[in-house]
Parts: structure tokens; sequence; C-alpha cells
């Protein structure tokens, strides 16, 4: 732009002399001021890309946070939530003399709905189990996809076994209600024990492998003994 400005007071004083100098400082002003223009264009491109990176990375870190403690297929909590979540209620229940439960479920013939229908309705099947299973509960509860056809239910602030045993008949009559997936109709049954802190152990992996063996024990009818779940309806 000085240039320019040089070029033209010359051109004022000598028109003929100068022409050439400022059609020369004319068009170098014009190409200086495309050069700035395509540069301008490229920092604004360059700083909307790192806003789309920073967005895709910010959802990456959520997803990834959430992906630690909840189930992809269900959204539910996972084990790792679950542990987590046991050994707050066992603190909130030995301060105020209550109980936790812990119900182990188990599908029956999960199996077969996967090979009869196929993994995709299996897996829709997994996911209306799962709203079922909240839906039984209160929200201070928690409800978690230990793996595979596999779901533990977590009972808090709880006076005795009475109302776990409730609940458990309300998961069961829930679970057993016939699905409708894709067109196809399905019907489920569901294996269920359960173990209580602090009368059945005290420690969150005790009362864990308890309840699976309760489960385990109602879904192969062992006739060694009763599930604990059997033992508190009586």
């Amino acid at each position: 732009m000085e240039r320019l400005r040089i070029a033209a007071a010359a051109h004022v004083a000598s028109p003929a002399a100068n022409l050439a100098e400022l059609r020369r400082a004319l068009a170098d002003t014009q190409r200086r001021y495309g050069v700035a223009l395509r540069q301008l264009d490229r920092l604004r491109r360059r700083d909307a890309l790192r806003e789309q990176e920073a967005v895709l990375l910010t959802d990456a870190v959520l997803k990834a946070r959430r992906f630690a403690y909840h189930d992809e297929l269900t959204g539910l909590p996972n084990r790792h939530l679950l542990a987590d979540r046991f050994n707050l209620a066992a603190a909130l229940a030995a301060r105020h003399r209550q109980h936790v439960a812990l119900l182990f479920l188990a599908l029956d013939r999960f199996k077969h709905v996967n090979d009869t229908f196929g993994h995709t309705i299996g897996d829709k099947l997994l996911q209306q189990v799962a709203a079922r299973l909240a839906a039984c509960i209160r929200a201070s509860d928690t409800a978690c996809r230990y793996g595979g056809d596999e779901f533990v239910v977590l009972l808090s602030e709880i006076a005795g076994t009475g109302r776990v045993a409730a609940v458990a008949e309300k998961i069961r009559a829930r679970i057993a209600a016939p699905y409708l997936i894709d067109g196809a109709e399905i019907t489920m049954t569901t294996s269920l024990g359960m173990a209580v802190y602090p009368d059945d152990a005290r420690g969150y992996d005790d009362l864990l492998r308890l309840s699976d063996l309760a489960m385990y024990r109602n879904k192969t009818g062992h006739p060694a003994a009763r599930s604990l779940l059997d033992s508190a309806l009586g």
C-alpha cells in the first residue's frame, strides 16, 4: 500500500513517466491482497477443523468414560460400577443397621434364542430384559449386566429378606411376560439366586459368589441344597 501511495503521488506530478510504475504497484498490491485473503481462508479452515477435532475428541472421551462403567449394548452399569455401588451401599447399611442384597440372574435357554432367531434378535431381547429389570427397582438400586445373559440386581437400604423376595418375584414375572421382537414372539424365563449383606457375607466377592451359587442351584435343580432365595420364600 505504501508503494502504491508513492506511485500515485509521483503520477500526479508526472503522469506519463510514472503510469507504468503505478500499474506495477497496483498489480503488486492486488497480488499481496490475494495472498492475504488466501492465508486468512486457510487459517479459518484450520480453526474450523480444530474445532471439529475438539468436539470429536470430547465425544470420544465421554463415550470411553461412560463405557468404562456401563454396558455398551444395554446401557446398564457394568460389573465395575456395580462393585463401587455395593461398597457405598454396604457402608451406609452398616451405619444405619440395614441390609444390602444381590440378586444374580441368568436367562434360561438364551443360547436357543440366538441359535433360532439370530444374534440381532438376541441382542434386542437382552436390551428389553435390561429395561424390564430397571423398571422393577428403585432409583437407589442398581441393575447391572454382568456379562452374556447374566444380570445382577443390587438392592440397597432394605430392612430384611421379605422385600428382596418380593422384588425377585416381580422380576421373574416381568421377565416371563412375552417379548415381541421383529415379528417374533419369545417367551423367556430366568433362574435367580440371592445373598444378603451382612447376614450371608460381608465382602462383595463372597456375596456375589453366594448369589451366583444360589442361582446355579436354581438353574440346575441341585438336590443337595435349596437356593437362598427359595429359603427366603419358605
